[in-house]
């Protein structure tokens, strides 16, 4: 959870470039740090651009941008190939309209980096919304260690402020770019979130340590892990990890999902889910781990088939030979979402 939209070890660069010229990106380092500096430069004045309009104005400013670059890049065909496992019902118009709807969320959450203070901090009341559904220990007892899972929904790092606004100490897992002028820019704006931040590559032990000390985790789970377990997602199996279903096992903590969704602009809603427990109390850890997150999953497809143009999907979240599962009712952009427990 929490981790930047650009979490990726390829860069933006590399993106951009295209393939024909990768193999002098890998091979000669000047041209790498010219284009690394040259990324950061551009991104640097998006930001000064975001940061001279209000907050809602900005976020309506970055969706335009990559509603209009998103659906030029390469990994767009991404997007609708994950849309069309998921969605296999809709037809080519409406994947290729969820698709650029989810560039154009991911464009409000780059501008929104200008505004996180606002967000976080100083409008927190009216921008930062806290809600709940059902028993949510931690929020009753802040000092309850707990591991929050999430998914890269709407602006998924504002979850580490919802979290941090619900009073709960939490360490946030990163995932440091390659690009280190990039990286500095952005880990500049996540100070305003308030938690502090652990880059992914830490052992195991930082976060057992973390959490020894009284600190709650948070980790993002949507993705395809290739050393995890088939587990369905959509009807198709995903390779999905163990680790937070294990790590809570373990040690008796609390798995408590938590959802961002944007309300309108740059305001959002953070909501605080029941923790998930395993359907047998009396499998095997690994078992119930798979059992546990399994139920995640189904959690984060009822969130994705609420809000779809809200999922940023950028990497392959199945296997290359992967067919559509069982399939769901057709969704398109603008599903009203299923109301939530306000706290």
């Amino acid at each position: 959870m929490f981790s930047g939209f650009l979490e990726s070890r390829e860069s933006v660069a590399r993106l951009l470039i295209g393939n024909s010229l990768r193999k002098y990106f890998e091979r000669w380092s000047f041209v790498r740090n010219l284009l690394w500096m040259m990324e950061a430069a551009v991104f640097g004045a998006f930001l000064g651009l975001a940061r001279l309009l209000p907050a809602d104005r900005a976020s309506a400013f970055g969706r335009r941008v990559m509603m209009w670059v998103g659906p030029r890049l390469d990994k767009h065909r991404i997007f609708k190939r994950n849309f069309r496992l998921a969605f296999p019902r809709n037809n080519e118009a409406e994947i290729e309209a969820l698709a650029t709807a989810a560039w154009g969320g991911a464009g409000g959450l780059l501008a929104e980096y200008a505004h996180l203070r606002d967000i976080c901090v100083t409008q927190a009341d009216t921008r930062l919304l806290i809600a709940s559904v059902g028993d949510v220990p931690v929020l009753s007892d802040p000092a309850r260690p707990t591991i929050f899972v999430s998914a890269h929904l709407a602006n998924w790092e504002i979850c580490a402020g919802g979290v941090r606004k619900a009073g709960i100490p939490v360490t946030a897992v990163y995932t440091p770019l390659q690009n280190p002028w990039l990286d500095r820019i952005l880990m500049g704006q996540r100070r305003h979130l308030g938690c502090r931040l652990l880059p992914r590559d830490e052992s195991m032990r930082s976060l057992i340590r973390e959490l020894a000390k009284g600190r709650s985790i948070g980790l993002i789970m949507d993705q395809r892990v290739d050393s995890g377990v088939p587990i369905p997602f959509f009807g198709i199996d995903k390779f999905t990890t163990l680790v937070p279903a294990r790590l809570a096992l373990r040690h008796g903590y609390d798995l408590v999902p938590v959802r961002t969704e944007r309300l309108d602009g740059a305001r959002f809603r953070v909501t605080f889910h029941s923790p998930i427990l395993p359907d047998d109390p009396a499998a095997d850890e690994i078992e119930k781990a798979t059992q546990m997150s399994r139920r995640i999953n189904l959690l984060f497809e009822e969130w994705i088939r609420g809000r779809p143009e809200d999922w940023f999907c950028s990497k392959r979240r199945w296997p290359k030979d992967a067919q559509p599962g069982s399939g769901y009712d057709t969704v398109t952009e603008g599903t009203p979402q299923s109301p939530d427990v306000n706290s």
